[in-house]
């Protein structure tokens, strides 16, 4: 595992806090475990799209209840820092992996190991599944603090959901114990993120949007599920009247990359006047929708760009 005979050839370290640059992740739920074809299909898919890409972050997928019935049965996945390693190593590709603290009593020497041995530089924390489950691990902010007493060359991040009561407080705290950078939930709306990013007006972070393609009803169930802030509506105004149509996946599709487009410019447009910086993100949340990510990716991607550089020429004059 130590062999990084490739080493990625862009700093995101370096990127993340600079203003004037734009940068974008590629999520991708990692392979079945036992698979080594899965696996083989997730480096050809990662080679797609690492040319419009910053970094490919990678969750770390627990078979959590959420108090109702899975949407899907669950999939033992390999370990992101595993896949990352090897895509850092074949693929010369940055990436972003997801660490759930919370179910590891004695985190110290897993960060070690995957700073060390595996060569992951950039890990987002993550919380339980509930505030009313008593897990034994630390919690992200206790974990961030962990990570920064040992002193690892690690760039932290961490989760936000806008709709949270007192999340910039939440995201204020989680900054001052050493994250970075923050995902945020799949977004839908753009009010609670646009009150939020105001909220944060002199915060020396960045804020990942985050946006996912919807194809399919089976989609917004399994988002539903995952807990992301869905607006009631929504269903009818994605899916129409006729969802079993012809050509419902591709309207359903183009109404949730308008949408996204929207929520984008939203938070461009309300910006305060020293605010986050901003990050894209876009989830491939299932293989039945890579192609759709994929074209989300570069429509969002290219907006966004557009947008950071507008907004970097404003600040010139």
């Amino acid at each position: 595992m130590t062999d990084q005979k490739k080493q990625p050839r862009v700093n995101l370290k370096a990127k993340l806090l600079n203003p004037a640059v734009p940068v974008t992740f590629f999520e991708i739920v990692p392979p079945a475990v036992g698979k080594p074809e899965a696996v083989g299909a997730t480096l050809r898919e990662v080679e797609k799209v690492r040319h419009l890409v910053d970094a490919i972050n990678i969750p770390e997928i627990h078979d959590e209840s959420r108090g109702s019935e899975r949407t899907a049965q669950f999939v033992a996945r390999v370990e992101p820092r595993w896949l990352g390693a090897r895509l850092q190593r074949e693929l010369a590709t940055e990436v972003v992996i997801n660490r759930v603290t919370v179910h590891d009593a004695d985190p110290q020497p897993w960060f070690e190991t995957t700073c060390r041995e595996f060569g992951i530089q950039h890990i987002v924390l993550v919380g339980g599944e509930s505030p009313e489950i008593r897990y034994p691990g630390p919690n992200p902010q206790e974990a961030a603090d962990l990570v920064c007493a040992a002193d690892l060359p690690i760039s932290l991040g961490g989760i936000t959901i806008p709709s949270r009561p007192d999340e910039a407080d939440r995201i204020r705290n989680k900054h001052g114990a050493g994250m970075t950078f923050f995902t945020s939930q799949i977004l839908f709306d753009s009010n609670d993120i646009v009150w939020l990013v105001q909220r944060l007006n002199g915060l020396e972070a960045r804020i990942f949007l985050s946006f996912a393609p919807v194809s399919h009803p089976r989609d917004l169930e399994f988002l539903r599920w995952l807990g992301a802030d869905i607006p009631r509506d929504l269903d009818r105004f994605l899916l129409g009247p006729g969802p079993d149509s012809p050509r419902a996946k591709e309207t359903c599709f183009e109404r949730s990359l308008n949408l996204a487009q929207r929520i984008l410019m939203d938070v461009f447009d309300n910006l305060p006047p020293d605010p986050p910086l901003l990050g894209l993100n876009v989830e491939h949340i299932n293989r039945r929708n890579f192609a759709s990510a994929v074209r989300m990716l570069e429509r969002l991607g290219g907006l966004y760009a557009n947008l950071v550089a507008s907004r970097a020429r404003a600040g010139r004059t």
